[in-house]
């Protein structure tokens, strides 16, 4: 071999051990974690999932690009502690968040560790865009649990403002309102304590206020734009991030009641108004994910998408379809608390993936955890690590999934059976009905709808699932 050969022969060694050198520090890099979670929107309003009037097309996408989980469950059925369980990791009964929060609460503990702070920890930069409803004092707000940044409605849309909140100097006002007429409607919601009936006689109700970080910056909220401003806000953090990692939690205000579309999507759906304000949130998601491309970011960006529990069905054509399942939000039937979910990360989880495996939203914590290379809170943490189902290393997942009402456990899905204790199918007044009032056994693979109960016919089931619940509620 000449030397001339034999420097050949090295350069090409080197290069060589140069691009491995170079792959194994791209695996071991921390991905991005961008989670999208949209409120009260059914199981089938994606028309990945079969919606024929609401076209999702860049949602679609998205699901090509990972893994549909058709089988994705929420740890409640209303809004405030499906979302604490995200972030926490913790069932309610765990988090302490049992119901929803109303304006001028204090909202979640302090002492609950969210995603935010455990990623936080890990060397990530955080941020919170959207509707937040853990909390709207300062100690509850996002910047008080582990995010960097916050731009949003701390609540519901249907809500109002807190005699509590305060206003940032450079406030914009709409509807002719300035600081005198808003400070008005503060000094009235403090009257009206948590007589709800005499806000919403006042007027004042739907009108909600705008933080970032803190303090209002807007008041009242110019809602039909708030879809497009969360993405443009969650594009310009992540161009602020830098070189940090980041995490957004993405949560637009829609198709939650009242629904508001921009004049360039209102009309435009055959599902109506509601269909509208899903495919703006399409659309602008995709332009996420185009900004992502643009930047390079894509291939290491875990991007999530679910709701955070079933459609309000209560408001006809202004609520979702939960397609195949009975019943919506507030109940623990399918209906309500089995949402749309898509996971994406193209270095990672291979394409094109429909999934039937039970996953929780309460997996989301520990799986990213791990991905992030960031230590989990040393306490209990409900949710499972999935990374290996999700990487095709495991075919299988056979964690029960729990189901819960307030305080207390109030069921079970394994396998193909559902079970729900006595009273606890549904919340509130409508909850006071026969079929309530007794233990309910489904097949979800024979009965999706959830129709006929099969308690009486399978006692033994019953009695296993019983166990199963009483077991797990009294290691909590």
């Amino acid at each position: 071999m000449s030397f001339r050969q034999m420097i050949f022969k090295s350069s090409i060694a080197a290069l060589g051990l140069s691009l491995a050198l170079i792959s194994t520090i791209a695996q071991a890099k921390q991905p991005n974690v961008i989670i999208v979670f949209t409120d009260d929107q059914g199981w089938e309003d994606l028309s990945s999932y079969g919606s024929t009037t609401i076209a999702t097309p860049r949602l679609d996408e998205l699901a090509q690009s990972g893994i549909q989980l058709n089988d994705f469950y929420v740890a409640s059925s209303v809004c405030s502690a499906s979302r604490a369980a995200l972030l926490t990791g913790r069932a309610p009964v765990n988090n302490g968040v049992l119901g929803v929060y109303f304006p001028d609460t204090k909202g979640m503990k302090p002492s609950e560790i969210t995603m935010a702070e455990v990623l936080k920890e890990a060397g990530y930069a955080t941020a919170a865009i959207g509707k937040w409803h853990l909390g709207d004092q300062k100690e509850s707000l996002p910047t008080g649990q582990g995010f960097d940044y916050y731009y949003g409605i701390p609540f519901s849309n249907d809500m109002f403002i807190g005699h509590s909140h305060s206003f940032a100097e450079d406030v914009t006002f709409h509807q002719g309102y300035d600081l005198a007429k808003a400070k008005a409607d503060q000094a009235l919601v403090k009257k009206a304590g948590k007589k709800r009936a005499f806000i919403k006689k006042s007027g004042i109700k739907e009108l909600v206020p705008i933080f970032e970080n803190e303090q209002i910056i807007e008041y009242p909220a110019e809602q039909a734009s708030l879809s497009k401003r969360y993405v443009d806000k969650a594009i310009d953090f992540i161009n602020q991030s830098n070189d940090s990692p980041f995490f957004v939690y993405l949560t637009p205000s829609m198709p939650h009641v009242p629904l508001f579309a921009s004049p360039e999507f209102k009309g435009k759906s055959k599902g109506g108004l509601y269909g509208d304000t899903v495919e703006e949130i399409d659309y602008h998601i995709g332009r996420l994910m185009d900004f992502l491309e643009a930047k390079d970011l894509r291939d290491n960006t875990i991007l999530v998408f679910a709701s955070d529990n079933g459609p309000w069905l209560g408001y006809g054509k202004h609520a979702g379809n939960a397609g195949p399942f009975s019943h919506g939000k507030f109940t623990n039937y399918e209906g309500g608390i089995r949402v749309p979910a898509i996971i994406s990360w193209p270095t990672k989880i291979k394409q094109g993936q429909q999934s039937s495996e039970i996953v929780s939203a309460l997996d989301l914590l520990p799986t990213i955890a791990h991905y992030a290379k960031a230590e989990l809170p040393k306490r209990t943490i409900d949710g499972h690590n999935i990374a290996d189902y999700l990487e095709g290393k495991q075919s299988t997942l056979e964690h029960p999934n729990f189901l819960h009402f307030k305080n207390k456990v109030a069921g079970v899905r394994v396998g193909d059976w559902k079970y729900i204790r006595s009273g606890m199918a549904v919340y509130g007044k409508s909850g006071r009905t026969p079929n309530n009032e007794q233990e309910l056994l489904f097949n979800l693979k024979d009965d999706p709808a959830e129709q006929t109960n099969l308690a009486d016919r399978f006692p033994e089931r019953v009695a296993e699932l019983q166990t199963m619940v009483t077991t797990y509620e009294s290691s909590l």
